[in-house]
């Protein structure tokens, strides 16, 4: 009797729990889906956008592609590891799109070798997606044996703008220089910003990669990692502090197939309403560190109070640094690089890729800000 009757309440405590949970979701639903912003509305000109921070620098704008470790790493690794990306090409079925690409990629006196490795290979492949002609192709070691490594890796270069500040007017202007400093405050050690000042005031150039991008972006500007996952969300919230990519209240999930650190958008959203407020670039400068954030916005929607934004709009994220500038990481593929961009060569990029872009910008709340972010980084990166 006694046992029937502990079921009894264990069942009825367990149907109470699940309605109570549901009934939570479904309250909460709305809220991490479509977070009522500002009264500002998205942003579809990136000219009419102010910096504080207008320094001059040298661009030395750097073709950065793929090394031989890289590839190697991929091509061995990628069968036991499912979050390691093979090696692959995009590449449609038809027989002038594989003489090219083999012309392309073949290695000298491999050509027709190759051209059969590809016409056996796109037969296998599925459409990118329903109807395009357009297959992806993994290779494997033999299909890769022989292809030419460098030709491989330019397909996938990307182009840096290696920076060099000059501290001139810096050293001259003490209102600048307060700003500079301000602006760096949240991101750098009391250490690395004595550091820096000390090359303003004796008139030395500043090398951008390595002297004023926080921990997390200075070890991983210019490089490729070999894991699938690790995106522009990723990116933009760890340039603020790894903790954020790392917390389990943050990147609640993990995706199969996929590198742990990988952000998906509703927890990039969720980081984003809960650590960080919004600004509206028409009326107060961008600064150091700001979000961007790109949606493609659909017809009839303003993003204003009244019109909920909704987090499956977002199509990318860049970290924004001076002078119209950003740092960010293209895709979720390991196939693009962290690098340093103009703000116009991103909005061009993911132009293409939207139907209607337009951006809102995000700036990190200090009250929610818990000191400087660890240096000791995961060693995934590597």
């Amino acid at each position: 009797m006694l046992g029937r009757f502990l079921r009894k309440r264990q069942s009825f405590a367990a149907q109470l729990c699940t309605l109570l949970c549901a009934s939570f979701l479904a309250s909460h639903a709305h809220a991490v889906t479509a977070v009522r912003t500002s009264r500002t509305p998205f942003l579809y000109d990136i000219t009419t956008f102010t910096t504080t921070l207008s320094l001059p620098v040298t661009d030395q704008v750097e073709t950065i592609k793929m090394d031989a470790e890289h590839i190697k790493t991929r091509l061995e690794l990628a069968k036991d590891d499912e979050s390691i990306e093979p090696l692959s090409i995009l590449i449609n079925d038809d027989d002038a799109a594989i003489a090219a690409m083999t012309e392309r990629l073949a290695l000298r006196d491999s050509e027709n070798e190759f051209a059969d490795y590809l016409k056996k290979a796109v037969k296998r492949a599925k459409p990118t997606k329903k109807g395009s002609p357009t297959r992806t192709i993994e290779f494997d070691e033999a299909g890769f044996n022989l292809v030419d490594k460098d030709a491989f890796a330019e397909i996938y270069s990307r182009t840096h703008h290696k920076l060099t500040l000059s501290t001139t007017e810096l050293k001259k202007d003490p209102a600048l220089r307060r700003e500079f400093v301000k602006q760096m405050t949240p991101f750098f050690s009391k250490k690395e910003r004595k550091a820096l000042l000390g090359k303003i005031m004796k008139g030395e150039t500043i090398d951008i990669d390595q002297e004023m991008l926080p921990d997390f972006a200075r070890k991983m500007v210019g490089k490729y990692i070999v894991y699938r996952g690790p995106n522009c969300f990723h990116a933009a919230l760890a340039f603020h502090s790894p903790q954020f990519t790392s917390s389990s209240l943050i990147n609640v999930k993990k995706e199969t197939g996929y590198h742990r650190a990988m952000i998906n958008y509703d927890e990039l959203w969720r980081a984003i309403n809960q650590n960080f407020y919004e600004v509206d670039p028409d009326k107060v400068p961008l600064k150091y560190g700001d979000m961007l954030v790109f949606f493609d916005v659909p017809e009839n929607e303003t993003g204003e109070r009244d019109h909920p934004v909704n987090f499956r709009w977002i199509r990318h994220t860049a970290t924004y640094l001076f002078g119209g500038y950003t740092f960010s990481k293209g895709s979720k593929s390991p196939n693009t690089p962290y690098t340093v961009r103009t703000l116009a060569e991103e909005w061009k990029t993911w132009k293409k890729f939207t139907t209607n872009l337009g951006i809102k910008v995000f700036r990190r709340s200090q009250r929610t800000a818990k000191g400087q972010p660890p240096v000791d980084l995961s060693d995934w990166i590597y």
